[in-house]
Formats: C-alpha cells, structure tokens, sequence
C-alpha cells in the first residue's frame, strides 16, 4: 500500500516475450535524485526488472536433467514388472 500522495513511481511495461505485464518501482523521496533524467531511471528500472523475467533464467542443463530421467524410466520399469509378475506369486 502506497501512503502519501507526493510519491513518484516508474510504471515499465515490456515486450510480448517477457514474464509480467507492468512494473511498478516506487522511488523513495531520498533516492529520487540518483538519476537525472527520465530516461535514465526507466533504463534503471529496466535493467532490474529483466533480473527477474523469465528469459534471464539460466537453462536447465542436460547433466542436471540425465539423472531425473534415468531415475523416473527405472521407476516406471519397476512398476511394470511388479504388476507384471504379482499375479504369478498369487497376492
């Protein structure tokens, strides 16, 4: 919740391929002089709203992958041959 009525914010609305639909930075009165200009502040805010998108999110790679793999097919094996060979031992 936003209390006063004399705070700035920076509204950012990127491109179609990103995770949200608008960015809101509320600056706080002691910071709004860090940058001069507009453009420098929605530069700012870009910047630190791409850290959280989606397409900044490091790729899964295969090596970590191999092993669920591996892991879900020798569980599915199992299964299959329990239900496969427990009506020949009679439970």
């Amino acid at each position: 919740m936003v209390k006063g009525t004399s705070k700035q914010a920076v509204i950012v609305s990127p491109g179609e391929k990103s995770g949200f639909e608008q960015a809101i930075f509320i600056l706080s009165p002691q910071n709004s002089a860090a940058a001069s200009s507009p453009g420098e502040l929605l530069e700012l805010a870009g910047d630190i709203a791409s850290e959280y998108t989606v397409a900044s999110l490091p790729a899964i790679k295969k090596k970590r992958l191999l092993p669920c793999v591996f892991s879900f097919l020798l569980g599915c094996a199992v299964t299959a041959s329990a239900f496969f060979f427990l009506p020949f031992f009679g439970m």
